[in-house]
């Protein structure tokens, strides 16, 4: 399934997916699902595009890794278990996603390098240390997102931003994605109109909150 979809993602005229989300929204960031890595042509535009991609577990650490994708390609985001953390950091990943205070704890603990962090919604701010520099706020759509769950993810995320704000903790940085559970990404008209959603909620956000409109990566494919 992710192969025909990846198949059908690059043919011509758009062979450029991130491209394509551009001359949606001009400063929209596009990330990848490590899975969605297994075809081949989508692996190579990923490799020479330095675009992001999101791994998950152990699993995703793996063809990150046969793949030869670079460390700093990679966004990690921490699960149920804390292991493949430190196998992360290991690998030279720095860029994590935490929903927990145990995630915050293990890269304080495991660490060398300093690591940069996206706050799940159950980590409104965190305090400094030496090691984690707060980057950014994620929010997730659930398994089957459609344009409408993405453009609430996007708003939860600009109102966790105001919030993180009055906390000491501002936020320029969001990235919206499908929950862990999910590999199957978004069809190319799916995905404009995923991308215009997300512009019109950030929109529409901003001029609630009285917020900067912060930079947006999307993870739909």
């Amino acid at each position: 399934m992710t192969t025909t979809f990846a198949a059908d993602l690059v043919v011509a005229p758009y062979s450029d997916p991130g491209h394509r989300m551009r001359r949606v929204v001009p400063d929209v960031g596009c990330a990848v699902s490590a899975r969605a890595l297994v075809d081949r042509p989508l692996l190579l535009w990923a490799q020479r595009s330095a675009t992001t991609v999101l791994a998950l577990d152990d699993a995703d650490l793996d063809l990150v890794q046969s793949m030869s994708v670079r460390p700093n390609q990679v966004v990690f985001r921490a699960g149920d278990r804390t292991d493949p953390i430190r196998r992360a950091l290991h690998h030279g990943i720095t860029r994590f996603i935490v929903s927990s205070q145990v995630h915050l704890d293990h890269l304080a603990e495991c660490a060398q390098r300093t690591t940069f962090v996206y706050l799940g919604p159950d980590l409104p701010t965190v305090s400094p240390t030496r090691r984690i520099v707060v980057v950014g706020l994620h929010a997730d759509t659930g398994p089957c997102g459609n344009f409408a769950d993405w453009a609430n993810a996007a708003d939860q995320a600009l109102c966790r931003t105001a919030h993180a704000r009055t906390l000491g903790t501002p936020a320029h940085r969001i990235v919206l994605s499908r929950s862990t559970d999910a590999v199957v990404p978004s069809s190319v008209d799916q995905l404009d109109s995923i991308v215009h959603a997300v512009d019109e909620a950030l929109r529409q956000g901003c001029a609630r909150w009285w917020l900067p409109r912060p930079a947006v990566t999307i993870a739909a494919l």
